[in-house]
């Protein structure tokens, strides 16, 4: 047998990865971010960076304005993996916007004055649950150690308002007297709303049973105590032999149950509560749909003249004139990233404006199929910048206001040719919430009319479609 020998070397290889550099990654952060992180990360640049201010109102293009004038800038490279190409076809942004003004009757001098504040949404602050729960405990005026008490317990629930943590846990971090703390708990229970601090789905649901005057022998409370999986799986003959009484009686509970909350702590907010602003506005002018960058929210930023001048006074000491080089050639990117983020923005809507105009004008009926590859191909992007662009973007049309990647849909075949998935789950909507719920129909009957009506869907697609719709299966749809 040959000796194995165990030795180490140092071997150089050459080899060719892709790297990201910082302008790169900013500029594709900045690409994929909703408009109001993005006008919240504007502000925070606004604040650090003091090579960055506001430009003032019908202000005229000035070399200090252009990042692109200055060496620094042309060094700059595109964020995009292809080159930038501009449709020479593509109608101007002013000329579209005077038309609009021509159609609504307006023009900027009429509308406008310098005066006048630009709006800008804000995130609109909702009350949490641990506010709300304190509020209540701090009104109550309890003594020190017992309110202490609950604030522990308060801390300890769950994002559901539960508190699904066992006893000798809840006993290991704290304190004080764990008898104390049982008190603490009981009073937690009686706070609002009902069911809060409960050890678990089925005592939140008990909770505000009694707290509606259900007592423990009654139906409803027996069901959630016995029953409580068989009914989630709608076993409603099952249930009714086991109760002795008709599933007509345990429909009309388990109705009465629907109508409580399991998690009580869903209904307060974790954090802060995003507003929808259309990014792109859809109308129609004459005889086809253009579309607008809603992007007057946005404060214009330029580069300061003043705090450049320091680059260019030579009694300005060298490690001050490196601190403004860095900022400035990071103002330069920022302001670049955001005019490249409204450029892609902008041509994705005008895409989907042309593309899908029978949408605008019909409904969901004139959806049709689209991939990001195929906007990809069209705009002369790769598919990835194109996922970037329209995450958490929102288009505002005739139809009322949709998510970006609404508009994108895998095709399906049917009579008249290929139809978007979108258009055959609203016909499946339709069939589930027109049918007998007495003979609910089953995804086979399902696939079966969608055939007769043109769109041929396999009975296990109708039960994915069925599934992220939220509708259950047939025997759960059922009622008597």
């Amino acid at each position: 047998m040959a000796d194995l020998k165990l030795s180490q070397n140092l071997r150089m290889t050459q080899t060719q990865k892709l790297v990201l550099t910082q302008k790169i990654r900013q500029a594709l952060e900045i690409l994929q971010l909703p408009s109001l992180d993005l006008d919240n990360m504007i502000s925070k640049e606004l604040q650090e960076n003091p090579l960055i201010e506001n430009e003032p109102e019908q202000r005229t293009e000035s070399p200090d304005s252009l990042p692109e004038s200055t060496p620094a800038a042309e060094a700059e490279e595109s964020w995009e993996e292809e080159p930038y190409r501009t449709d020479s076809t593509e109608r101007d942004p002013l000329d579209i916007l005077k038309q609009i003004e021509e159609h609504m009757g307006e023009s900027p001098s009429s509308s406008w004055s310098p005066d006048d504040e630009v709006w800008r949404p804000e995130a609109v602050s909702q009350q949490t649950l641990s506010e709300y729960l304190l509020e209540q405990v701090y009104s109550m005026m309890l003594k020190p150690d017992l309110e202490e008490a609950i604030v522990y317990l308060i801390y300890s629930l769950d994002r559901h308002g539960l508190l699904s943590l066992p006893s000798y846990e809840l006993e290991i971090g704290w304190d004080g007297d764990t008898q104390l703390l049982e008190k603490a708990r009981g009073i937690l229970r009686s706070l609002e709303p009902t069911g809060i601090g409960a050890g678990s789905v089925v005592e939140a649901l008990q909770m505000q049973l009694i707290e509606r005057g259900h007592t423990p022998e009654s139906l409803e409370y027996r069901i959630i105590t016995d029953h409580f999986r068989d009914m989630a799986d709608r076993r409603l003959k099952e249930i009714a032999r086991d109760e002795h009484c008709t599933p007509l009686e345990v429909q009309a509970a388990i109705d009465l149950i629907s109508g409580l909350n399991p998690w009580p702590g869903n209904q307060f907010s974790s954090g802060t509560n995003a507003a929808v602003i259309p990014d792109i506005i859809i109308i129609k002018i004459g005889d086809r749909y253009e579309a607008i960058l809603n992007d007057n929210r946005f404060p214009r930023l330029m580069i300061s003249a003043r705090n450049r001048r320091i680059l260019e006074s030579p009694g300005t000491p060298d490690n001050e004139k490196d601190y403004v080089r860095k900022k400035y050639q990071r103002a330069s990117w920022f302001i670049k990233a955001i005019t490249q983020r409204q450029e892609t923005v902008t041509r994705i809507g005008r895409f989907l404006a042309d593309y899908q105009s029978n949408f605008f004008e019909h409904g969901i009926g004139g959806l049709k199929p689209l991939t990001l590859q195929m906007v990809a191909d069209a705009l002369n992007y790769n598919q990835s910048t194109i996922s970037r662009a329209i995450n958490g973007k929102y288009i505002q049309s005739p139809r009322g206001i949709h998510e970006m990647r609404f508009f994108f849909s895998r095709a399906l075949a049917g009579e008249a040719g290929v139809i978007s998935s979108r258009t055959v789950k609203d016909e499946l909507r339709k069939l589930i919430e027109s049918e007998d719920t007495a003979r609910p129909m089953s995804d086979a009957a399902l696939a079966e009319a969608l055939s007769a009506g043109g769109m041929e869907v396999k009975r296990r697609t109708v039960a994915n479609y069925r599934t992220e719709m939220g509708f259950p299966s047939a025997r759960k749809r059922k009622r008597y």
